[in-house]
């Protein structure tokens, strides 16, 4: 992992703010199920609580967040593979400069199709692994630790079993 890091640093800006940007998708994420929560809970308990300026009011803050949802979306999935593209042609270049130093003797013995194989696929599956994987560590942490919170606050005992 340690040889993948230098590629991040001239990315770093832009990778700090796609993993804002995947925590920002997963917190909204996380909110549905708590506004259906306090909507069901009024309903079953005091039908008279539960007005249309509640029931609007909820509804405007589900909107909001599916608009933050939907930008920070946008900026995981354009600007974010942007930097995973520009990783990858980093890595093109390195590979590169590492093959025009091999010796003459490396390509009598070894197939040029595998070693174009061998570069384009490899780096894009790698190049997506460095885009993806940070993203997804903090995706699942996040909603892990969310949906404990959750959790907790309706059944702490149920939270300990799980």
């Amino acid at each position: 992992m340690r040889r993948f890091l230098p590629y991040y640093k001239k990315h770093l800006p832009v990778m700090i703010f796609d993993l804002l940007c995947a925590a920002l998708t997963t917190l909204c994420e996380l909110v549905l199920p708590m506004i259906v929560r306090e909507i069901t809970s009024i309903a079953t308990t005091d039908l008279s609580r539960l007005t249309l300026k509640l029931v609007l009011s909820m509804a405007g803050l589900y909107a909001v967040l599916k608009l933050i949802d939907m930008a920070a979306g946008y900026y995981m999935t354009y600007i974010g593979h942007g930097m995973g593209v520009k990783i990858e042609k980093d890595m093109r270049e390195d590979m590169f400069s590492h093959l025009l130093t091999a010796p003459f003797s490396y390509f009598d013995t070894t197939k040029v199709g595998q070693l174009m194989s061998r570069i384009t696929n490899d780096l894009f599956d790698i190049s997506e692994l460095l885009h993806h994987g940070p993203e997804n560590i903090i995706l699942s942490a996040i909603k892990l630790v969310g949906a404990m919170i959750i959790l907790s606050t309706i059944s702490p005992t149920l939270t300990l079993v799980a």
